[in-house]
């Protein structure tokens, strides 16, 4: 894509995954894989029962980590029993007490 200036643009560059968290090794039987998906992307608010069964999951903590690490690739839907308004929230707080 050239400018008027007869310079090149490039498309900014845009880091989709935080490698230092890796994505969890799933086994199929974790709740999000036994249930319908629909449950945990709600299209308004929150899916309370999608939340009470993410925390019966053995990799919640991890699902939680990458989620927290990876906004861009889990900005929507319910990760680690935390919707996208609590997530935020998490993220938010950490920078606040970073700075």
């Amino acid at each position: 894509m050239a400018q008027k200036d007869g310079k090149t643009a490039y498309p900014p560059v845009i880091v989709l995954a935080d490698l230092s968290v890796p994505y969890l090794e799933m086994t199929g039987a974790e709740p999000c894989r036994q249930t319908d998906p629909e449950q945990w992307f709600p299209e308004h608010g929150h899916n309370a029962t999608a939340v009470r069964l993410c925390h019966t999951c053995p990799l919640l903590a991890d699902c939680r980590k990458w989620a927290l690490a990876n906004p861009q690739l889990a900005s929507e839907g319910i990760w680690g029993g935390l919707t996208r308004a609590q997530r935020a929230a998490l993220r938010r707080n950490e920078m606040r007490q970073a700075s």
